[in-house]
């Protein structure tokens, strides 16, 4: 059975989910810091470029918090850099675009990684899941902290806002996309 994203904030736990949007949080904060820096490079600067400095920043911020984390497994071996929690779930990094579509090249690897539709034996299920950041490309900046479930990199079964929230008990809060 498919999780749901009560499901999944519950088995990531919410210090994994806390790492998480202080990881998007702080590159969005890394990415403001290097535009008042050199203003005159952002002109120039490729979508591809801006997506690839907020990956290595999310990822850097993200690993150096859960790197102690007991279940989380870091897998760092270019092209493929991915977390494993516990055996349940596969994650990666992902910008998100407007009707919650992710980049991702259309490798056959990449295509059954974002397939959550195979057939699992019952008990040994594993899910993909994608996490990341609202991306408006119209003012090039990072929106909110994105979690997803998809079947396929365009087909979005849910996705989720996650906010800090300092008065909410788990130090967050989420809303459907």
């Amino acid at each position: 059975e498919q999780p749901n994203s009560d499901q999944v904030i519950a088995d990531l736990g919410e210090a994994f989910i806390n790492a998480f949007v202080d990881a998007v949080d702080g590159s969005r904060s890394d990415y403001v810091e290097l535009r008042n820096w050199k203003p005159g490079w952002f002109p120039g600067f490729t979508q591809r470029f801006t997506a690839n400095f907020l990956h290595e920043r999310i990822w850097d911020r993200l690993i150096k918090a859960v790197t102690s984390f007991e279940g989380v497994h870091i897998v760092d071996r270019e092209p493929v850099r991915e977390l494993r929690s516990g055996t349940r779930y596969l994650i990666r990094i992902k910008r998100h675009h407007p009707g919650d579509r992710i980049s991702a090249y259309p490798t056959e690897s990449s295509s059954a990684f974002w397939s959550n539709s195979a057939l699992m034996l019952e008990g040994l299920e594993s899910f993909s899941l994608a996490l990341g950041y609202m991306w408006d490309a119209d003012i090039r900046a990072v929106g909110a902290a994105v979690l997803s479930f998809r079947d396929g990199k365009d087909h979005p079964i849910w996705a989720i806002q996650l906010h800090r929230d300092a008065a909410a008990p788990s130090g967050f809060t989420s809303a459907p996309i």
